[in-house]
């Protein structure tokens, strides 16, 4: 890659919302960032800049959230927009780095096939590994790589370091500083490109998870359309029996011990503020006000 200083490469971030994408904007740009909104909408704009090992300082924009390309929202209007050279007060990226999260590669991967289409500086960045890790998830990044045609480095947003591998990833792009022409969207279907991801996930990750029969029995019932609604209506109906009708002696024990707390400080202490302040203070520590047959809560903490 080109190292001269004189060229600063705008780097775009890309991906699902809640895969780490900003933390490792963050990590990457530190205190060096400015926060404002895109023109004319109420989007948010990050961008921010680091120096490189090589003496380059490297322009990055963390780009608003987005499940695909072909936009619905209004963030994924902006994504798509900058990403394609159509964003009229934003240039199209030197480069554009994929966040996924390695715990849902099936979420991820397919705006990564969609960013390939783009023919732009790719690099996939596989997040949290240290939770997939945890969760006996095995990615096997050489073969992802080749699988989709991209470097594909390991990322942990949230530790010291973690972002090291990217750093190297982007020094040995390829980049150069010539004007971007805009580029359109392909026209491959949703469910062309969840085959291709089907296929990769098949071939490059491997569950390890432990066989837990019980959490497999719980999911069938509580998910289930028929016995699932009559748990959960089983469960409404003991949190009211538990408000309204249970609750009345646990209320009344505690009314009871302020009421006899008071009565003790008033008859074995010397009269005075203190004393009136005291006895006035338990006496209101559990008000009540009735409803019904029903006693409820109206002062005391948190009231």
């Amino acid at each position: 890659m080109n190292t001269a200083s004189t060229f600063s490469p705008l780097v775009a971030l890309v991906g699902n919302p809640n895969c780490g994408k900003t933390a490792l904007f963050n990590r990457l740009t530190g205190a060096r960032q400015k926060v404002a909104n895109f023109a004319g909408v109420t989007v948010e704009r990050k961008i921010g800049r680091y120096l490189s090992s090589s003496g380059r300082t490297w322009q990055i924009l963390d780009l608003p959230g987005t499940y695909s390309l072909n936009a619905s929202t209004p963030d994924e209007q902006i994504t798509q927009a900058v990403i394609t050279g159509q964003h009229r007060s934003e240039a199209i990226p030197d480069a554009i780095v994929c966040v996924v999260d390695a715990t849902n590669l099936r979420r991820g991967l397919r705006i990564a096939l969609e960013l390939k289409q783009l023919n732009l500086p790719l690099v996939l960045a596989v997040n949290m590994m240290d939770v997939a890790s945890r969760r006996q998830i095995h990615i096997d990044l050489p073969a992802l790589s080749a699988a989709l045609g991209m470097p594909v480095v390991e990322t942990i947003a949230v530790r010291p370091q973690g972002e090291e591998n990217l750093l190297t990833a982007l020094e040995n792009l390829s980049l150069a500083a010539s004007k971007k022409t805009p580029v359109t969207l392909s026209t491959q279907s949703a469910p062309e490109l969840q085959s291709q991801v089907n296929a990769i996930l098949k071939t490059c990750v491997q569950h390890h998870a432990p066989h837990s029969p019980w959490n497999e029995r719980i999911d069938r019932i509580a998910l289930h359309p028929l016995f699932g609604t009559a748990l959960f209506l089983a469960l409404m109906f003991l949190i009211f029996q538990a408000v309204f009708s249970w609750a009345a002696w646990p209320m009344d024990t505690i009314k009871d011990s302020m009421d006899g707390l008071g009565n003790l400080l008033q008859g074995h202490m010397a009269e005075g503020v203190l004393r009136d302040l005291l006895v006035s203070r338990v006496s209101c520590w559990w008000p009540f006000a009735d409803v019904g047959q029903t006693k409820l809560p109206l002062g005391g903490i948190g009231f």
